[in-house]
């Protein structure tokens, strides 16, 4: 008896493929910003999915909402993070 004799073979499925990040481009210099959702996301106060971040190569405070209709990310720049 060989141990390949007691191998059982599953058929199992591929596990879904990592969700991808978005890219979007700063709304000050137009860098490419790559963004991922949080898999538990801020709500704010209104209900919205929202973020906040900084452009990595002009240093603005940026802020978005998810927008629930389509998932787009609604951006814009604040004062300050």
């Amino acid at each position: 008896m060989s141990l390949n004799d007691d191998l059982v073979i599953i058929d199992v499925e591929e596990p879904a493929a990592a969700p991808r990040a978005l890219m979007i481009a700063c709304p000050v210099c137009g860098a490419g910003i790559a963004f991922d959702r949080s898999p538990i996301p801020h709500m704010d106060e209104c209900g919205f999915e929202s973020y906040r971040f900084e452009c990595k190569e002009c240093g603005a405070a940026l802020a978005g909402i998810v927008d629930p209709i389509d998932d787009a990310l609604l951006l814009t720049e604040t004062a300050a993070i």
